[in-house]
């Protein structure tokens, strides 16, 4: 099957449609993604190695012959719902979720995220959704830093196949912060004494494909009160030190 004609994505993306309708009959209602961004996956690395040293290419790696080195660590769909049941505290509806994944308002939009990932490792797929980046690393096209036109352009078919998948009805996919992700690789010589954090972050992002997500406001409690009056519930700095900040609180 080849996904640079119509018929190739069309058997593909039915094949997926009926796998879903499948798994939504075993559950009472589907919860939405903004839900499950509460809970989205953890971070890692390749295995056996640093961050740093999972940026670089196989002969680069310090110590480690090219035959031993890791194909990729991108998540499956097992991996990716197996690190969402790890503790988490989540709240819905004033009770605390044991098992996100289990759970019938999370659990088929965490079902609809881990597709998204098996379909990376999809022979059917792979091609379209994956590359090599310039550090080594196999990873989601959009990802990956892109330095063309022919690359924007595959960035784009990547992100279709996944949006094609969701019906468009997932606006947090695990690419939706990809890009800035990628600018830290591109970019990281911008960072100056720093550049090597900004490669470690992207090298944990890159290498598994990890969800982030943004916030932006505070919680609507109570805004007629001056902030220092809700520490306890906006997000706040308590204190800092030679490893940096710690904070506390909720944001939006």
């Amino acid at each position: 099957m080849s996904f640079d004609d119509e018929e190739g994505q069309g058997a593909f993306l039915l094949a997926e449609q009926r796998r879903h309708i499948d798994d939504t009959r075993r559950l009472p209602f589907s919860g939405g993604t903004r839900m499950l961004n509460a809970v989205a996956g953890q971070f890692g690395t390749l295995p056996g190695f640093t961050a740093r040293e999972a940026l670089m290419t196989d002969d680069a790696r310090p110590g480690v012959p090219r035959e031993e080195s890791p194909a990729d660590s991108m998540l499956t769909g097992d991996t990716y719902l197996a690190s969402l049941d790890d503790g988490r505290e989540v709240w819905y509806d004033g009770e605390r979720v044991g098992n996100v994944t289990k759970h019938p308002a999370f659990a088929n939009a965490a079902r609809t995220v881990a597709r998204l990932y098996d379909a990376l490792h999809a022979p059917e797929s792979a091609e379209t959704l994956t590359t090599v980046d310039r550090f080594g690393n196999r990873t989601h096209r959009f990802f990956a830093p892109s330095y063309s036109a022919d690359d924007l352009r595959a960035s784009r078919g990547a992100i279709a196949l996944w949006q094609r998948m969701t019906y468009g009805w997932m606006g947090r996919t695990p690419d939706y912060k990809a890009a800035f992700m990628a600018q830290l690789a591109e970019g990281h010589t911008f960072y100056g004494d720093y550049g090597g954090n900004a490669l470690d972050w992207y090298g944990r992002s890159a290498a598994q494909l990890l969800i982030m997500n943004h916030v932006l406001i505070d919680p609507p409690i109570d805004r007629s009160r001056p902030r220092i009056e809700v520490r306890d519930v906006f997000v706040s700095v308590d204190r800092e030190d030679e490893n940096g900040i710690y904070v506390s609180g909720a944001k939006m």
